[in-house]
């Protein structure tokens, strides 16, 4: 386990928000149209109707952020509320980790979109991310949006 504070070091779980940061919380409400729970921590996808999500299971999905806990529920049961969090500037948020993953801190986060892992983050999953690794306890990883852009993209560098 890494981390400075123990305590809080073991009271760690997926889809907790570990730190807000400067732009807010950005976690609009869709609705579970999967016909399988949601799991707390686990990258959510677009779903096929409007304000709708369902559990990653292609690498084309569209990610719409990590489903966040609020309160007590950690699983998301199909037409059911949740809230995934896009993970704005500063924002870093509590994910499970695939039952391989090697990610540790300051890597690239990327997505596992099958069997019993899809929608976990690892170090070889199918959908790369902007995100990485800034804390890892156990199964499970903190991370954060990375700011860092191509800039030779776009710009006429060569």
């Amino acid at each position: 386990m890494s981390g400075k504070n123990l305590y809080l070091g073991k009271r760690w779980f997926a889809g907790q928000v570990a730190r807000a940061g400067e732009s807010g919380i950005v976690a609009p409400s869709y609705i579970n149209a999967d016909n399988k729970s949601i799991l707390g921590g686990r990258f959510v996808a677009m779903g096929d109707a409007v304000q709708t999500c369902r559990n990653v299971n292609s690498a084309n999905d569209k990610i719409l952020g990590v489903a966040m806990v609020i309160g007590i529920f950690h699983e998301f049961k199909p037409n059911r509320n949740l809230s995934p969090m896009t993970l704005p500037h500063g924002s870093e948020i509590v994910v499970q980790m695939a039952q391989d993953s090697q990610l540790k801190i300051g890597d690239s986060v990327t997505i596992v979109v099958k069997d019993a892992d899809a929608g976990t983050a690892s170090h070889n999953g199918d959908i790369k991310t902007n995100f990485y690794v800034t804390d890892v306890n156990g199964s499970l990883a903190k991370i954060m949006r990375s700011e860092v852009i191509n800039q030779a993209s776009g710009t006429g560098a060569q």
